[in-house]
């Protein structure tokens, strides 16, 4: 069966947190938006949970900052810990391993985890971190991307096929073709622009036959949430756990309080040689799960734990040919994807929202060019991806797994005044976030 044609100005394969925050910002811009996700809802998976300050000022610029907070039960936590992993002590539990370097803090007597993000003000450099599981970080951005009043957010809505991309000469729309998976209903919509947020199997993307070219690595992870005891010397902000083979990342996931039970995100890689024997479903048995939180907690022993949610991840390292075809564009995962370690994934792409959304208000509100500015979205993005999250989340993996202290990213991180710190600062400030408006005035 088919139904009539449904139009917006923009719409936008995915429900994730690149659609809803692209979706929030052009509502905002008081362009109307259509939302399409597959899933009957928003995912609840164990996925991204910790985001840079240059993502956390795009929140606050957008006016979305305190709702995450006050709403999604959000919170800052301030550096980033690299330590080796904990150590048997004396009362057969485990004491820390040793601390290998820290992203700088901020003053613990000005420290406020409620913010509002730290701008470096007064020149003293620190990195601080917002925590909030992405299921809920999408939760809120649903919620004001409709309050705007110019965003639909339709779930079991599959994209079936792209009718017309926007690439003839002339065109000023995209059509595409849409099954409602729970009546079987195609439906066609149109609209001047379409995005594809849908992740790494990104069918936007299959259907414009845009290559994803990279590589896999050979490990897979497993991502669980779990509530565990704040017990003394154990980790109070997000911590990468040096090992050649089960590397690990603890995140909190609620306020680390000392004493206290809180939430955690745990996740740790598996042996590739595992793999060849052993299912996903082998991996995430609570008997296998629990090993690595005796392996990577700190505390009394037996560890006390209480799991949520739990799943294993494969881990890609790869970049789309292009972000762009025609009136059709790429955004998030859908463009790009890498290892975890560094957290640098979901915040990059959420930088991609704010650089694309951008254009796109130029394009429909301020009367810029289509093709020049799509373009240069496009190009920027992918230059921000091969030069400096692809190869800054490669060698992030590979000093945490190689085991050697003696590194120069270990040194800067310990020396805020060095050269290699300023590069890296500055990179992180005025390269990562693409200013799309500042390069495109002369357009």
């Amino acid at each position: 069966m088919s139904a009539t044609t449904s139009d917006a100005e923009v719409v936008i394969i995915g429900a994730g947190p690149v659609g809803l925050f692209t979706a929030l910002r052009l509502g905002q811009a008081g362009i109307s938006v259509i939302v399409l996700e597959r899933d009957d809802g928003l995912s609840q998976f164990p996925r991204a949970c910790m985001f840079y300050p240059q993502v956390q000022f795009a929140l606050d610029d957008a006016g979305i900052y305190n709702d995450l907070i006050e709403k999604g039960g959000g919170f800052r936590t301030t550096g980033l810990d690299i330590r080796l992993p904990p150590l048997l002590n004396s009362d057969g539990g485990k004491k820390p391993g040793q601390l290998v370097a820290s992203f700088p803090k901020e003053d613990a007597d000005k420290f406020r985890p409620e913010g509002p993000p730290r701008r470096l003000l007064d020149g003293t450099p620190a990195i601080s971190m917002l925590n909030i599981p992405q299921s809920r970080m999408c939760q809120v951005l649903m919620d004001r991307a409709i309050g705007t009043g110019q965003v639909q957010v339709l779930f079991r809505k599959e994209l079936i096929s792209i009718e017309s991309d926007g690439t003839v000469q002339g065109a000023a729309e995209v059509a595409i073709a849409v099954k409602d998976l729970a009546s079987d209903i195609e439906s066609r919509y149109t609209a001047s622009f379409l995005i594809g947020a849908d992740g790494g199997r990104s069918k936007t993307r299959s259907l414009l036959g845009i290559p994803f070219p990279g590589h896999t690595w050979p490990e897979k992870l497993v991502a669980t949430d779990v509530w565990l005891p704040n017990e003394e010397g154990g980790p109070v902000t997000t911590t990468l756990l040096m090992d050649p083979v089960h590397y690990t990342i603890l995140s909190p996931l609620s306020p680390p309080l000392p004493g206290q039970v809180s939430k955690w995100r745990c996740t740790f890689a598996l042996n590739p040689e595992d793999l060849k024997s052993k299912t996903d479903e082998d991996f995430l048995l609570e008997s296998y799960v629990a090993q690595h939180y005796d392996r990577a907690w700190v505390g009394s022993r037996p560890v006390s734990y209480k799991i949520d949610r739990k799943a294993t991840y494969t881990v890609h390292q790869r970049l789309a040919a292009n972000f762009k075809k025609g009136r059709c564009l790429l955004a998030g995962d859908a463009a790009h994807v890498n290892n975890v370690i560094g957290g640098l994934g979901l915040s990059n792409c959420l930088l991609d929202s704010v650089a694309l959304s951008d254009a796109l208000i130029m394009i429909l509100r301020e009367g810029k060019p289509v093709d020049p500015v799509l373009t240069m979205y496009s190009d920027e993005r992918r230059q921000v991806f091969q030069f400096f999250v692809d190869p800054v989340s490669t060698w992030s993996k590979l000093r945490i797994q190689s085991g050697e202290l003696d590194d120069w990213f270990f040194r800067c991180l310990s020396d805020t005044s060095s050269p290699s710190f300023a590069r890296y600062m500055d990179t992180l400030e005025n390269f990562w976030p693409t200013h799309i408006r500042e390069i495109a005035k002369g357009l």
